[in-house]
């Protein structure tokens, strides 16, 4: 039994990706774009939203928030299953690595890793993707507000 395997590109596989790396920039700069709206426009809600040193960039992959348990009663789980009704397809990640079966069996367990499981209960990945427009993205913070309201 191993941890894992050892996926290999195609040769196919590798000339589409070589091709997707030339967009690579314009796919990068609308990311950031739509990153730094929702940094905008999510502002007034009790959401912990990303951190980025200044120094750095991010290809931002995920844009993660967290209802503030400080400011909020509304958990994860109700804004998920709201975001799901009104057909927002929000994730969460990622399940914490102790978590998973493999490392279960190694004997890790619930309470192993405290941090990281109160961020794992409360993170929301936000629909994030090049092709995101304004408009959807205004109607994911719509429904936001909405189930924020307390």
């Amino acid at each position: 039994m191993s941890l894992g395997w050892n996926y290999r590109l195609t040769d196919i596989q590798a000339a589409l990706g070589a091709s997707q790396l030339m967009r690579l920039p314009l796919f990068l700069a609308r990311r950031r774009a739509l990153a730094a709206r929702y940094d905008e426009i999510l502002a007034d809600l009790p959401l912990i939203r990303p951190w980025q040193h200044p120094d750095c960039v991010s290809s931002w992959h995920l844009y993660v928030v967290q209802p503030d348990p400080r400011r909020t009663t509304v958990t994860r789980a109700m804004l998920y299953a709201g975001l799901r009704a009104a057909q927002i397809f929000a994730q969460v990640h990622y399940i914490p690595v102790h978590l998973q079966p493999w490392y279960q069996k190694l004997g890790f367990n619930l309470g192993d890793f405290l941090q990281a499981e109160r961020y794992y209960e409360g993170a929301l990945s936000l629909p994030i993707y090049y092709d995101l427009s304004d408009a959807e993205q205004d109607r994911v913070v719509e429904v936001l507000h909405a189930l924020m309201k307390e």
